[in-house]
């Protein structure tokens, strides 16, 4: 690996602590996933061979962590991506690009803004959304994915074969809030 390689590698490992423990400090639960080295998705686990993003543990779901130290710990010592644990303190709604970006568009027109993140490798946007979101129809009609209990999603800058998944977004812009059931399902319903 060249030394520019490398610095870049070194780059985006700091960026992916950094984030992460801002999500931390902000009570968002932090799982560390598989990282994207620019050819494979690499993971802890010496018997891993999944070529998708995942949890690095098997058992991740009790280790997940809004403890900042901890969190900045794990970055230190591993090289791993951001995951985002839901169903504890919001769910995450995955919609496809071009339903995302009309959803948006209503959220933003209302002033109801969430968190949204762009991920490319699945040509879908990401969603924040208040906890224990209620299945409708308009979500069926939009091939919606909840991310709720048990759940996890990515979050930027966490690296993919398609580019990082980016802010669309960014929580800061929300003041870390989250989009309420009735305001995300009544933006869902007027894309139909």
């Amino acid at each position: 690996m060249s030394a520019a390689a490398r610095l870049s590698s070194a780059a985006v490992r700091r960026a992916l602590q950094v984030a992460a423990v801002e999500y931390a400090v902000h009570g968002w639960p932090v799982v560390p996933v598989s990282f994207f080295d620019g050819r494979n998705y690499v993971c802890v686990q010496a018997d891993c061979f999944e070529q998708t993003l995942h949890p690095v543990w098997r058992l991740w779901h009790d280790r997940a962590s809004a403890d900042p130290k901890v969190v900045a710990a794990w970055f230190r010592m591993l090289t791993v991506s951001v995951g985002i644990r839901t169903g504890v303190v919001f769910d995450v709604v995955s919609l496809p690009e071009v339903a995302a970006t009309r959803v948006q568009g209503v959220l933003e027109e209302r002033r109801t803004p969430t968190p949204v993140a762009v991920w490319r490798e699945r040509g879908r946007r990401l969603f924040w959304v208040a906890r224990d979101l209620p299945w409708r129809p308009a979500l069926g009609r939009l091939d919606a994915r909840v991310s709720s209990r048990d759940g996890w999603v990515p979050a930027p800058p966490t690296p993919t074969r398609h580019g990082p998944v980016q802010w669309a977004v960014e929580p800061a812009q929300t003041e870390w809030g989250i989009v309420q059931h009735a305001d995300f399902l009544a933006a869902a319903a007027s894309v139909q």
